[in-house]
């Protein structure tokens, strides 16, 4: 039995791939996971998710916690403005993980993971494929702007909806819905870093993202066959091309990320390994 416990606040939307992990509903591990919140009592050692933003300025607390167990290992999640730094926690055996990697700074030996889909997609199936190209999301800033312009300008089945506000535009069920019958899903970046969710959930749902920020998306898959446009004067050009090669494309990366998360419990039961967990 490995003691996974989750500091404050769980039940976030960017922990929803890591509870499938530990209830062996990603991959089959062949392990058995505990999840409490807080620091697991009484265990020789634990795995720990650490939300950033909130801990950023605890590390030294976190220290002192986990020095009582005879290995770690933590991840870090829920930081895209990249606060919380793995190299000011302290412990003599221990491995981490980190979630929306800042492509400019090196975690050492760290495994680099993205922020994944939220519940709602854990159980999505693909339907009748009748809208090419699906677009909801807030438009913050300039290349969100520019995105918005491209999609709205082609003359393609397409449903486009501009949001208020994170998750106030449609009801999470349609939205999964909507993102399953559609063929082409740009992924535009947020206004901090360009990991996001509707690149998560276009691959849950076999749709083909298109994303932008090479360096973010390449630091982190560098393998990556989903299409990735360096600037938004290129979005129509690819959306035309990633139709035309329908359903080819959808086939190709969706084994790719099928892929991806067979790897996350490969890391998991090697990173166990080698701490002397297992």
């Amino acid at each position: 039995m490995i003691s996974v416990g989750r500091l404050a606040p769980t039940q976030q939307w960017d922990q929803n791939m890591l509870d499938l992990l530990f209830a062996n509903d990603l991959y089959y591990t062949g392990l058995e996971f505990h999840r409490r919140e807080g620091y697991p009592p009484g265990v020789d050692g634990a795995i720990l998710i650490i939300p950033g933003r909130y801990w950023f300025e605890k590390t030294n607390e976190i220290s002192e916690a986990i020095s009582k167990y005879q290995w770690v290992l933590a991840m870090r999640v829920g930081d895209e403005e990249d606060l919380f730094q793995p190299d000011r926690v302290f412990h003599r055996n221990i491995k981490w993980w980190v979630q929306s990697p800042n492509p400019d700074v090196d975690y050492g030996d760290a495994r680099l993971f993205g922020i994944g889909f939220p519940p709602h997609f854990n159980d999505i199936t693909s339907g009748e494929r009748g809208t090419d190209v699906f677009l909801s999301a807030q438009n913050t800033h300039e290349a969100r702007q520019q995105c918005f312009n491209v999609v709205n300008s082609l003359n393609v089945p397409k449903l486009v909806n501009e949001t208020d506000g994170f998750t106030k535009g449609m009801n999470k069920d349609r939205y999964a819905t909507c993102m399953a019958a559609a063929k082409i899903a740009p992924a535009p970046s947020g206004p901090v870093t360009a990991d996001n969710f509707r690149l998560y959930e276009a691959l849950e749902s076999h749709t083909v993202p298109i994303a932008d920020t090479k360096d973010f998306w390449l630091n982190l898959y560098p393998d990556a066959p989903f299409p990735i446009v360096d600037n938004y004067s290129q979005l129509a050009g690819y959306i035309t091309d990633q139709i035309a090669e329908w359903p080819a494309n959808s086939n190709k990366i969706t084994a790719w990320w099928m892929h991806q998360k067979r790897q996350l419990t490969q890391w998991l039961k090697a990173d166990l390994d080698d701490l002397g967990a297992t």
